[in-house]
């Protein structure tokens, strides 16, 4: 049975959640891909106040929410 596009999502955001984390926290060294291991860095950046964070080497992007009070 083929994954439906909620189920999908669900499964990415698995996978990322403790790198969403760790740059909600402010940690933007040392991070590794969670889909293709890739650990030579995640590449972490802001624009008009969005922040994502993306991998070189698979090209995955994902955005990153970051409260501010």
């Amino acid at each position: 049975m083929p994954e439906s596009p909620e189920d999908r999502l669900s499964e990415l955001e698995s996978l990322w959640y403790e790198v969403v984390e760790a740059v909600a926290d402010g940690r933007t060294q040392g991070l590794v891909c969670p889909e293709c291991q890739f650990s030579e860095g995640l590449v972490v950046a802001e624009h008009a106040g969005r922040t994502s964070v993306s991998c070189p080497n698979c090209k995955r992007v994902v955005e990153v929410g970051i409260a501010t009070a």
